[in-house]
C-alpha cells in the first residue's frame, strides 16, 4: 500500500472487523498519501478477521476526509476504483444526500437502499444491473464487507487479484506480494469468508448480455497528475459532472 501510494496519493483508509457482528468496523481514513502520512504506521497494528483498505487515486472529489474510501453505514464498509458519470442519479428519493462529492459515495449509497441482509448476492447483483444501464463508467471494481463476509467486484478498464495461503484470501487492485496472484475476469463476483479464507468462491452477476452493452470508457485524468493539482482537477470535474447529471433526466 505503501508503495502504491506514491502514485495513488489521494487519501488512504482502512477498515478492520475484529469479530463477527460488529455493530461497526475500527476505521481510519486520511485524506493525504499514505507514503508521508506518520499515522499510517499506527494503522497497521489494527486486528481484524476482516479488512477492507484502500488508496485514493482521485477523480471525481477534492481531498478531503468525506470523500475518502472506504465509507462505512453501520456494519458496512465499501471502496471503489473507477469514475462513473453521472453519479447523482444513482440516488433515489428517501435516501439523503451524500456527505461528499463523489461517485462512489452515491454507489455505496445506492447499494445501502437496495440492500438485503438476508440476500446479499441478489442486492449487489440489483445495484449493478442498474449502474450499467444507467451510466457510462471506466471502472465498477469495488471491495465491501457486511462484517460477515467480503465481497469484490470486477467490470471496467481495472484489474482485479486474489491469492489464498494457509488462512489467509486476499483480493486487490494489482498482485501485492511475490505470490501467485489470479487474476479476476470481467463481471465476477468474489466471495471470500474468514471461516474458511482458503476456499475461494466467484459467480458472474450480469452475463455476456448485459456487459456487452455496458458503456465503458476511460474516463481518467493524465495519471501524471499528483497532490494538490490532482485534489483541485477532482473537485471542479465532480463539479462538472454534477451539472450535467441535473440537466439529464434519472
Amino acid at each position: 500500500m505503501i508503495r502504491l501510494s506514491e502514485s495513488h496519493d489521494s487519501g488512504w483508509g482502512v477498515c478492520a472487523y475484529p469479530d463477527v457482528g460488529c455493530a461497526a468496523p475500527l476505521s481510519e481514513r486520511f485524506p493525504s498519501a499514505a507514503f508521508s502520512d506518520s499515522r499510517f504506521d499506527a494503522a497497521t497494528e489494527m486486528r481484524g478477521r476482516i479488512f477492507n483498505a484502500h488508496v485514493r487515486r482521485a477523480t471525481l472529489g477534492g481531498l478531503a476526509d468525506e470523500n475518502t474510501h472506504p465509507f462505512e453505514f453501520g456494519p458496512y464498509s465499501f471502496a471503489h476504483n473507477g469514475t462513473i458519470l453521472g453519479y447523482r442519479n444513482m440516488l433515489r428519493p428517501g435516501m439523503g444526500e451524500p456527505v461528499g462529492q463523489t461517485d462512489s459515495e452515491c454507489f455505496f449509497m445506492r447499494l445501502m437502499n437496495d440492500f438485503d441482509p438476508t440476500d446479499p448476492i441478489r442486492s449487489i447483483r440489483a445495484t449493478v444491473a442498474a449502474l450499467v444501464a444507467g451510466h457510462t463508467f471506466s471502472g465498477l471494481n469495488f471491495v465491501f464487507s457486511d462484517g460477515l463476509k467480503l465481497y469484490a467486484y470486477k467490470l471496467g478498464i481495472f484489474e482485479l487479484h486474489w491469492v489464498t495461503r494457509r488462512g489467509v484470501a486476499m483480493v486487490a487492485s494489482e498482485p501485492l506480494t511475490d505470490e501467485r496472484w489470479h487474476a479476476v475476469q470481467q463481471d465476477v463476483l468474489l466471495i471470500l469468508d474468514p471461516e474458511d479464507p482458503e476456499e475461494m468462491y466467484g459467480e458472474r452477476l450480469l452475463g455476456d448480455q448485459l456487459v456487452e452493452v455496458a458503456r465503458i470508457e476511460k474516463l481518467e485524468p493524465d495519471a501524471s497528475m499528483r497532490g494538490d493539482e490532482r485534489g483541485e482537477w477532482a473537485a471542479n470535474f465532480a463539479i462538472e459532472v454534477a451539472s450535467r447529471a441535473a440537466s439529464t433526466p434519472a
